[in-house]
């Protein structure tokens, strides 16, 4: 994304400037007197309008999803290529793809089961969402697994964009960061690994969130193995299972950080066979 329409939708939503609007049960973000009507143009022009409401149930929802998943352009390689240009930080916005990927990998259609959120795929019974300003979140560099609706969002807008051109240096980012991780000791909690990749500056472009989100990916690959649950690279995970599991987590390292990389230590490594059998065959 370019600077300008970037610094737009900073104006808009980097700060809670809205209102909740309850008979329409959403929250508005007020467009500000910095932003003008040819800023407003630009963000339309791009498919960014703010206040960009939608209102999806969980059917509809799960059926634009399996079409994704039907596509021929949704390739592990489209979704793995994305991600080394967002890990090196030339293309923030990258960073999503692979996760919503992962989510789609092995979702099968259901009926809903639950009361407000799907017991079997997480997706909500109704919900509306500002898709600008969830897809503002990936512009800026955020990856996120734990809400399903959100891979939808994201997707939709993913599959408009070509097929990053993948370098040796793409690469090469993706095998620093995992030897970085290697030389982790055996105690060593999620919490204490962003810290680590922080002091020492091995990813451009990131804060504490971002990296999560980065860590996240590659544990939902299982390269980060856990003994809770497995990667969604290797299975579809129920909602409910995931909520039973994460009940497993020991105070020692619960935290915010939630399955599957809050299930990591040190003492879990890196699967780097399992990281060969999922980049290794990205081609250009």
């Amino acid at each position: 994304m370019d600077k300008k329409t970037l610094s737009i939708l900073k104006k808009v939503y980097a700060n809670e400037n809205g209102s909740y609007n309850p008979t329409l049960n959403r929250h508005e973000h007020k467009i500000p007197a910095t932003v003008t009507q040819a800023d407003l143009e630009i963000l339309s022009s791009k498919g960014l309008q703010p206040n960009n409401f939608e209102t999806f149930d969980h059917d509809n929802a799960l059926e634009r999803l399996l079409k994704i998943k039907e596509d021929k352009k949704l390739t592990s390689g489209f979704a793995t290529s994305m991600f080394l240009k967002g890990l090196t930080g030339e293309m923030p916005r990258a960073r999503q793809t692979l996760m919503s990927y992962l989510y789609l990998r092995h979702l099968y259609k259901h009926d809903f089961a639950g009361k407000d959120t799907c017991e079997i795929c997480g997706l909500p019974k109704v919900e509306t969402e500002d898709k600008t300003h969830q897809l503002y979140t990936y512009y800026l560099g955020h990856s996120w697994n734990e809400l399903p609706l959100h891979y939808l969002i994201e997707l939709e807008e993913a599959l408009t964009f070509d097929k990053p051109e993948i370098t040796q240096a793409d690469r090469n980012k993706l095998t620093e960061l995992l030897d970085f991780i290697a030389q982790a000791d055996k105690k060593e909690t999620p919490g204490k690994l962003e810290q680590r990749i922080a002091s020492h500056k091995i990813l451009d472009q990131t804060d504490k969130y971002k990296r999560y989100g980065i860590l996240q990916t590659l544990a939902e690959c299982g390269i980060l193995p856990n003994p809770f649950i497995k990667p969604r690279y290797e299975a579809f995970i129920a909602q409910k299972d995931l909520w039973e599991a994460s009940k497993k987590l020991t105070t020692s390292f619960r935290s915010d950080i939630i399955l599957p990389l809050g299930g990591w230590k040190g003492e879990n490594g890196v699967d780097k066979e399992r990281c060969k059998e999922i980049f290794d065959a990205v081609q250009n």
